[in-house]
C-alpha cells in the first residue's frame, strides 16, 4: 500500500510540474506576443522614449538586451538636477547629476539633438557648464533651454561658445537670475544665430564694449523679461521677419538696474509689440516707425518704478514709435499728463484705441491726435469737472469715423455720465455705446437703472446710438 501510495504521489507531482511548466510557457508566449513595442525599429522606440523624462528613458536600458542601446538614440533630452535631490538623500545628489549628464552626452549616439533642456538649481563649476553647453551645441541642437534661479554668470569662453556655435539653433530660451553675458567683439551686424526663430530671455544682462548690431535673419518671436543691454552706445537688433516682441520689467529690476543703452529694432513685419512693467529703464526704438503700421501695440505701465513725470516721458517716447499703428492698447495707471501728451505726434492710422485709467484732460488730448479712430475702449475714467467738456474742442473723429465707444468698470459717477453725454451729443456717426458696471451685487441693478434714466433724459443724440448695459 505504501509503495502504491508513493507511486501515486510521485505521479501527481510529475503531473503538477508538467502542468506548471505548460502554464509558464503559455504565459511567456503570451508576453512575447504582447511586447509589441520591443519589436519596433530603433527609430520608433527612440522617438517614444523622447517623450519620457531623460532619467526614466535611461532606466529602460535594464529591461532587456533589446533595450540597452535604445535610449542612446533619443533626440529630446531633459536635464533637471532637482530630480536628483530628496530629503532622504543627504548627499551625493550633485555628483549623481554630474555623472548622469556626462554619461548621456558622452554615450548618446544621436549626432543631432532636436531639443535639450538644462535646469540648474545648484552651483556648478563654470568650466563644467561650458563643457556641457559646448557638447550640446556641437550636436546641432535645434531647441535649447537653460533655466536657473541662481545668479549664474557666463564666462567669456561660455559666451563665445554660445554665440559662435549656434548656427543650427531654431529656439533659444535663457531663463536666469541676473546672468551676465559678454557679447564678443565683432564687426557690425554679425550673423550668429542664422536659423533662430524664437528667442526668450529672462534675467540676462548683456555687456558690450562698443556699438553692437546683430542680424537675426529668421527671428519671428522675441521675449525679454528683466533684461538689459549695458553699453556706452546703442545696440541694434536687425530682424526682417520679426513679428512679435514682448518686453517685461518688474519693480525690482527697474529700480535696481542702471540706465543702459537704447535698443533699436530694425524690423519690417512687426505684428505685435507688448511692453509691461513698473516703469521703463531702457529706451526701445523702432528704426522705421512705418514698420509698425500693421502692428498691435500693447503698453501696460505702473508708476511705481520711476517718478510719474519720468515714467510719463518714457511712455510717450515709446508711444511715438507707433504713430502709424492701427491698434494701440495703453494701460498707464495715470502716468500720462497733459504736458507729455502734448508732444505726441498725430496717430494718422489709428482705428482702435484702448485706454486704462486716464483723466478727462489726457483723454481729450489723445483723441485730438487720432483723426480716423473707429473704436474707443477704456476701463476707467478719473474724476474731472464738467466745465472741461463744456469748453472742449470736439475731436475730428467724432464727426467722421468714431462708431463704437465702450465703458468698463462703470461706477455710475457724475463724471462718467458727463462723458457719455459728450459722446452722444457730438458723435455724429456713433452707432453703439456700451457700459459694463462694477460687480456690486447688492446694488448693481439699481445702479444701472439710475444710470439709464439719466442717460435717456438727455434730449440730443440718443436716437442714433444703441446703448448697451452689462454687469
Amino acid at each position: 500500500m505504501e509503495s502504491v501510495g508513493s507511486t501515486h504521489k510521485n505521479t501527481s507531482s510529475r503531473e503538477t510540474v508538467i502542468h506548471i511548466e505548460s502554464v509558464g510557457s503559455t504565459h511567456k508566449k503570451q508576453r512575447d506576443e504582447d511586447d509589441i513595442i520591443s519589436k519596433l525599429p530603433d527609430s520608433f522606440i527612440s522617438h517614444i522614449l523622447s517623450f519620457l523624462p531623460t532619467k526614466d528613458a535611461v532606466r529602460t536600458s535594464v529591461l532587456s538586451k533589446r533595450w540597452i542601446e535604445c535610449w542612446r538614440l533619443i533626440t529630446q533630452v531633459n536635464f533637471d538636477d532637482s530630480l536628483f535631490y530628496s530629503p532622504e538623500k543627504k548627499s551625493g545628489g550633485k555628483q549623481c547629476f554630474i555623472n548622469f549628464v556626462n554619461r548621456v552626452l558622452l554615450l548618446s549616439k544621436a549626432c543631432r539633438l532636436e531639443s535639450v533642456s538644462l535646469v540648474i538649481t545648484k552651483n556648478y563649476d563654470v568650466s563644467l557648464l561650458n563643457t556641457w553647453i559646448s557638447c550640446i551645441l556641437n550636436k546641432d541642437v535645434k531647441k535649447l533651454s537653460i533655466c536657473s534661479n541662481l545668479e549664474l554668470n557666463f564666462s567669456a569662453l561660455m559666451s563665445r561658445t554660445l554665440f559662435n556655435n549656434s548656427t543650427n539653433l531654431q529656439e533659444l530660451v535663457l531663463e536666469m537670475r541676473h546672468c551676465a553675458i559678454k557679447v564678443p567683439c565683432w564687426s557690425y551686424y554679425h550673423t550668429s544665430f542664422g536659423n533662430l526663430q524664437v528667442l526668450k530671455l529672462r534675467g540676462i544682462i548683456f555687456t558690450m564694449d562698443k556699438s553692437y548690431g546683430i542680424l537675426l535673419e529668421a527671428l519671428k518671436k522675441f521675449e525679454a523679461k528683466n533684461c538689459s543691454w549695458l553699453s556706452s552706445r546703442d545696440a541694434t537688433i536687425k530682424a526682417p521677419l520679426l513679428e512679435s516682441v514682448l518686453i517685461e520689467q518688474d519693480l525690482e529690476f527697474v529700480t535696481r538696474e542702471p540706465r543702459s543703452c537704447k535698443i533699436n529694432f530694425n524690423v519690417s513685419r512687426l505684428k505685435e509689440f507688448t511692453y509691461c512693467g513698473d516703469g521703463i529703464s531702457q529706451a526701445f526704438i523702432l528704426s522705421d516707425t512705418s514698420s509698425a503700421h500693421n502692428a498691435d501695440a500693447n503698453i501696460i505701465l505702473d508708476k511705481r518704478g520711476n517718478s510719474v513725470q519720468e515714467t510719463g516721458s518714457c511712455a510717450c517716447l515709446l508711444l511715438k514709435q507707433f504713430s502709424q499703428a492701427r491698434c494701440i492698447k495703453f494701460h498707464g495707471s495715470g502716468v500720462l499728463t497733459q504736458q507729455n501728451v502734448a508732444v505726441l505726434p498725430k496717430f494718422a492710422m489709428l482705428s482702435h484705441l484702448e485706454l486704462g485709467s486716464v483723466s478727462g484732460e489726457v483723454l481729450l488730448r489723445i483723441l485730438q491726435k487720432a483723426p480716423v479712430l473707429n473704436t474707443l475702449f477704456f476701463k476707467e475714467i478719473s474724476k474731472f469737472e464738467q466745465k472741461l467738456l463744456n469748453s472742449a474742442v470736439v475731436p475730428g473723429c467724432f464727426a467722421s469715423t468714431l462708431k463704437v465707444v465702450k465703458f468698463e468698470n462703470v461706477y455710475g459717477s457724475e463724471h462718467e455720465l458727463f462723458l457719455a453725454k459728450f459722446f452722444m451729443e457730438n458723435g455724429i456717426v456713433l452707432e453703439r455705446m456700451s457700459f459694463s458696471f462694477v460687480d456690486w451685487r447688492w446694488r448693481r441693478e439699481k445702479l444701472i437703472e439710475e444710470f439709464k434714466e439719466k442717460l435717456y433724459s438727455f434730449k440730443k443724440g440718443i436716437s442714433f446710438a444703441i446703448l448697451e448695459f452689462r454687469y
